[in-house]
């Protein structure tokens, strides 16, 4: 399977990273990547070497505590918990 036959199968609000060598290429909604043009196009061939669903749970005062930063950090949180956020990316290794 392709990059660009997985990405057929979800919508453009979900959420996608792109990994490639071990290096995050793209971390947002789909909608955003395909508009990319350049960097779309330049991965829609390559084959998908592994894909999962893997849920991002921060706390929400992270920065303030200094823990792990959340893939998009300037993103307003999915879900709000009493002290964590949760967003769910479709992780696809190229």
């Amino acid at each position: 399977m392709t990059v660009g036959d997985f990405l057929a199968t979800i919508t453009n609000p979900d959420r996608v990273r792109i990994v490639q060598q071990d290096k995050d290429i793209f971390v947002g909604f789909l909608g955003v990547f395909v508009l990319e043009t350049d960097l779309f196009d330049s991965v829609v061939n390559e084959k998908v070497i592994k894909f999962q669903a893997v849920p991002e749970i921060r706390h929400r005062r992270w920065k303030e505590l200094n823990l792990m930063r959340p893939l998009e950090p300037d993103e307003t949180p999915d879900y709000r918990f009493s002290d964590l956020e949760m967003k769910l990316y479709y992780t696809v290794y190229i």
